[in-house]
């Protein structure tokens, strides 16, 4: 027979005595606090998404307006030999 190991008399011990007491609100105060989580979620998402199509809209009128050319010119280049 083996001696008892000190680790399992202590965990016996444990579940053998008392429990620790749970607050008799603490599922209301979880679900109060999981339902305010979801909806910061739920703002952060649609605000990442108007923060993208607000960039879309953004290039897209910077691509309308064709940076990349240069700028017309204002006057006809002098003719020589008129």
């Amino acid at each position: 027979m083996s001696l008892p190991d000190r680790k399992e008399t202590e965990v016996r011990r444990m579940l053998a005595g008392p429990h620790p007491l749970v607050p008799p609100d603490l599922a209301a105060r979880a679900l109060t606090r999981g339902g305010r989580l979801l909806a910061h979620r739920k703002l952060l998402r649609r605000a990442c998404w108007l923060l993208g199509l607000l960039a879309l809209a953004a290039v897209l009128v910077w691509a309308v307006n064709q940076p990349w050319l240069p700028p017309p010119t204002r006057t006809t280049p002098p003719v020589d030999g008129w």
